[in-house]
Formats: structure tokens, C-alpha cells, sequence
């Protein structure tokens, strides 16, 4: 052997040294690209399904062609500390040039009534999850309030919602929307959104899987 090839040579430590240095890199590198967890409830004890559970808004996205649907999530801890994670009706949206909520347009099955249960003079142009927009009666020369007090939205087959709201802006002469998300309760929300998705999973099969029917 020659004197060049023994400066070469490392002993069993040194070569035990370099790999682990070389195993180290390479795990570093793997870890940067992404994190993967594994999320099954089995073990209650899992902190990151706890710190999940903590969380003030979880939700679930899903994308289909032009719909964006955003489904909140609530964890449960249930017996012997197993999590469980349910899905709520989601907020449906369409997108484009910017994200919009998804309006349902408004049929003679809809309306709006007073406490005792007679038509208002307000028609519905269209609905949303957070949402409406109205029209005046064209015989009437009512103008539109700023605030929508006790006032009841009555859909087909359904209880009717008692809905509040606030003007946002006025589409044309005749039509007007409000936002009925900050003073509506969370959960005539939470009808109203469970109505939408029913409707708009007939009206969009395409964006449904079947569990979500």
C-alpha cells in the first residue's frame, strides 16, 4: 500500500461520525420540505388533536371547479379522552376574479312575513349564507330601512327564520342587499346555511361527494 492511499484510510469511529453527520443532513432536508401528521383520534392524549379541539374557528376547505365551500369543524372529546371531529354545513362560495359568497336566486316558495305570519311588502331577489337582497313591490313606493327588524324569513318546508339585518348597499333603484351575518343569531345561521347546501348540491351535483349529501 502506498503512503498517498493510508492518508486516505479513516478508522471505524471516523467513518461511524461521518455517517451519522450524513443522516443527520439528510433528515434536516426532509423535514423542511413538509410536516405529515397523522390525525386519527385514537389516542386521546394527542397534543395536536387537543390544541385542534382549542381552536376558535377549524375549518375544512374543499375546492371543486369554480366552488369553494369552507365546512367548520368541531372536535369532540368523547369517552375514555377519544377525539371525534364533525362537520357543520358549510359556506359556500364562488370564485372568480375575487371570492363571493354563493346567492341562491329566489323563488315564489320564499318570503318574508311579520311575526304573525302575513307577507311583507319586500320581495327576495336572491339568498346567501350571510346575506340577502330585496326588492320593493312595485305597487308599493315603500323605501327600504336601514335595518331589518322583525322580520321572518319562510322557507319551503321549513320553520321560520327570524332574520336581522343591515344595509351594505343599493343595487339599483329597486333592490337593495343586507348582511345578516353580525346581527342574526349563529343559529338561524346555521339553518340558513344547511338549506343552501341542500340546494345547492341540487343544483351542483358536480361539487358534492355523496357523503356530503
Amino acid at each position: 500500500m502506498t503512503e498517498k492511499n493510508k492518508d486516505l484510510l479513516v478508522n471505524d469511529d471516523e467513518f461511524k461520525l461521518l455517517s451519522e453527520m450524513i443522516m443527520d443532513i439528510e433528515d434536516s432536508e426532509n423535514e423542511s420540505k413538509s410536516l405529515e401528521y397523522e390525525i386519527t383520534g385514537a389516542n386521546g392524549k394527542d397534543v395536536l388533536l387537543f390544541q385542534l379541539g382549542l381552536a376558535d374557528d377549524l375549518q375544512l376547505v374543499a375546492n371543486y371547479g369554480n366552488h369553494h365551500l369552507v365546512f367548520p369543524v368541531q372536535m369532540k372529546m368523547g369517552d375514555f379522552a377519544n377525539f371525534s371531529m364533525s362537520l357543520k354545513s358549510p359556506k359556500i362560495f364562488e370564485t372568480g376574479e375575487k371570492l363571493r359568497s354563493w346567492r341562491l336566486p329566489a323563488n315564489k316558495t320564499m318570503r318574508l312575513v311579520n311575526e304573525l305570519g302575513e307577507d311583507l311588502h319586500y320581495q327576495i331577489k336572491d339568498l346567501s349564507a350571510s346575506g340577502i337582497s330585496l326588492l320593493i313591490d312595485d305597487e308599493k313606493e315603500t323605501e327600504f330601512p336601514e335595518q331589518l327588524h322583525n322580520i321572518y324569513l319562510q322557507l319551503p318546508n321549513r320553520e321560520r327564520l327570524a332574520i336581522s339585518g343591515s344595509k351594505i348597499r343599493r343595487i339599483d333603484n329597486k333592490t337593495v342587499a343586507y348582511s345578516l351575518g353580525k346581527s342574526t343569531d349563529d343559529t338561524v345561521l346555521a339553518a340558513l346555511a344547511e338549506y343552501l347546501f341542500e340546494c345547492h348540491a341540487e343544483q351542483h351535483p358536480e361539487a358534492h361527494a355523496n357523503q356530503f349529501k
